[in-house]
């Protein structure tokens, strides 16, 4: 999620990027603090401010589905590209995770940004509306990820999916989830993976960075606190930091899908991406790392109102395509 905690820096900043916060200052909107706001209230807050950046409901066949997680029904939100009907050639699918540091916003917050992937990748997005912490914690969130990629490869079928064109994607925390899965895929029978998309990730409990240095202070939004809280909510207080099921940084990557990997080049988060692209290029797994230096974390949420955010949601989107045309 955008938060705000010092002035942004306008000589750095996209300025429309510096238009949208100025927009929902006047609007008396501001980003969800959770660090400073009981849980409660700071979810209904995120919910009220992503409401404000999604603006109109964009065209969309959306259909909701249920199956079981770990521990009770995990919900799935179908969203099918503008035109797509019932009787044609079964679909590809792009499983999606939402952001939020696995405390904060839902597939309600990310609408148009999943509307707007559905539109641009021509595949199905399957977002899941994964337990949120502190209530459950690593590693319930790991499982509910592969319930639902089970859920596509058994059933997808009869929703009109290709269960032999799967994408996974996500933003922020939901690009760990998404990275996780990609993980665990390749011990899944079925086919393969056939890529991942994966927009400013969280992959690691690691803050002695240079992005943590350059902007953890919060002039760009997200801060190197918040993200400190974010961990221990997900981990909780005495979790382990260095396990590659909850850091996949630290993981194997070997047999891994080919890469979309994007990055936020204002972000405390921006070295986790680029950490990975180097981790992906030892491990031969074939990438393309992208960094949008103008843009801050979160960006991906912003594409009403920030032009560069918008092109740089259809570039992952085309490569989710081109992949996914087989």
């Amino acid at each position: 999620m955008p938060d705000t905690v010092l002035p942004f820096q306008r000589d750095l900043l996209d300025p429309e990027v510096v238009a949208l916060v100025a927009l929902a200052d006047a609007a008396g909107l501001v980003p969800a603090d959770p660090l400073s706001l009981p849980l409660a209230e700071a979810r209904d807050a995120a919910e009220r401010y992503h409401a404000f950046l999604n603006g109109p409901v964009l065209p969309a066949d959306i259909r909701e589905v249920v199956t079981d997680g770990p521990a009770g029904p995990l919900r799935l939100r179908l969203i099918r590209p503008p035109g797509a009907s019932d009787d044609s050639r079964p679909l590809p699918v792009l499983i999606y995770f939402h952001g939020g540091g696995f405390v904060v916003n839902s597939i309600d917050t990310h609408d148009r940004l999943l509307r707007l992937l559905a539109r641009h990748s021509g595949a199905v997005v399957c977002a899941v509306a994964y337990s949120l912490a502190p209530e459950r914690r690593f590693p319930h969130q790991r499982g509910e990820a592969l319930a639902a990629l089970r859920w596509v490869v058994r059933h997808g079928a009869g929703h009109g999916l290709d269960p032999e064109r799967i994408a996974v994607g996500g933003d922020s925390a939901g690009a760990n989830l998404a990275l996780g899965l990609a993980l665990d895929a390749r011990e899944e029978p079925g086919p393969p993976l056939s890529f991942g998309m994966l927009l400013y990730g969280m992959f690691a409990h690691d803050f002695d960075t240079e992005s943590h240095r350059l902007f953890g202070d919060g002039r760009f939004g997200l801060t190197t606190e918040r993200m400190r809280w974010y961990w221990r909510q997900y981990l909780g207080h005495g979790g382990i930091t260095r396990d590659p099921g909850a850091a996949p940084l630290l993981a194997d990557l070997r047999g891994l899908p080919a890469l979309h990997v994007a990055a936020a080049g204002l972000d405390c988060l921006r070295d986790d991406s680029l950490r990975l692209a180097r981790r992906l290029e030892q491990a031969r797994i074939p990438h393309r790392l992208v960094l949008h230096d103008a843009l801050p974390h979160s960006f991906a949420s912003m594409t009403r109102h920030v032009r560069k955010a918008e092109e740089a949601v259809i570039l992952a989107a085309d490569a989710v395509r081109r992949h996914l045309q087989h």
